[in-house]
C-alpha cells in the first residue's frame, strides 16, 4: 500500500518562467487593449543600450514598471504615456528611420525583450487585423489604428 503522506517530487519539466515569445506576445496584446504604452521623457525619451552598443527605445505596458527604473540616470524622468496610434504612426517610422531598437518591460536588473521596430510593427498590424476581423466596432472611435493604414515601407 502506498503512503498517502508522502510528498510527491516536484516535476522536472514543470517551467514558471515565460518565454521571450511569450512575453513578446503578451506585450502586443496588453497595448493594443489598453490604446498606449509607457515611454521616459526629460527633454528627450529615454534610450538604452543592447549587448552589442545599439541604441534601444525603451517602453513598457504598465506605467508600474516604468516606474521602477526613474532612479539613478533616469531620476529626473518621468512617464509619458504614448497612444497605440502615434506609437505605430510616428514613433516605430522614425525608430526604423534612426535603427533604434525597441527595449519591451526594461527591468532594474537589466532584463528586456528586444525586438527591430520592423518586426513590432509587423506583428502589431497582425494583431490589429486579427481584432478587426472578429471585432470591428473597436475601431470606429479611431483610437485604435486601422491595421490597412499601417505602412510597412
Amino acid at each position: 500500500m502506498r503512503n498517502p503522506y508522502q510528498r510527491k517530487a516536484a516535476s522536472k519539466n514543470l517551467n514558471n518562467t515565460y518565454n521571450a515569445q511569450d512575453i513578446y506576445k503578451q506585450f502586443i496584446e496588453t497595448i493594443v487593449a489598453q490604446g498606449s504604452v509607457s515611454a521616459l521623457y526629460d527633454d528627450g525619451w529615454a534610450l538604452c543600450a543592447t549587448p552589442t552598443g545599439q541604441r534601444s527605445f525603451a517602453v513598457w505596458q504598465h506605467k508600474s514598471l516604468a516606474k521602477l527604473l526613474i532612479k539613478d540616470n533616469w531620476e529626473h524622468y518621468q512617464i509619458q504615456d504614448i497612444s497605440l496610434k502615434d506609437f505605430v504612426e510616428k514613433v516605430i517610422p522614425f525608430l526604423r528611420q534612426e535603427n533604434t531598437s525597441v527595449s519591451m518591460d526594461l527591468t532594474p536588473e537589466g532584463q528586456n525583450v528586444l525586438v527591430a521596430p520592423e518586426k513590432l510593427l509587423l506583428d502589431i498590424k497582425n494583431y490589429l487585423y486579427q481584432i478587426y476581423l472578429q471585432k470591428p466596432e473597436l475601431f470606429k472611435d479611431a483610437k485604435l489604428p486601422m491595421p490597412r493604414s499601417i505602412r510597412l515601407n
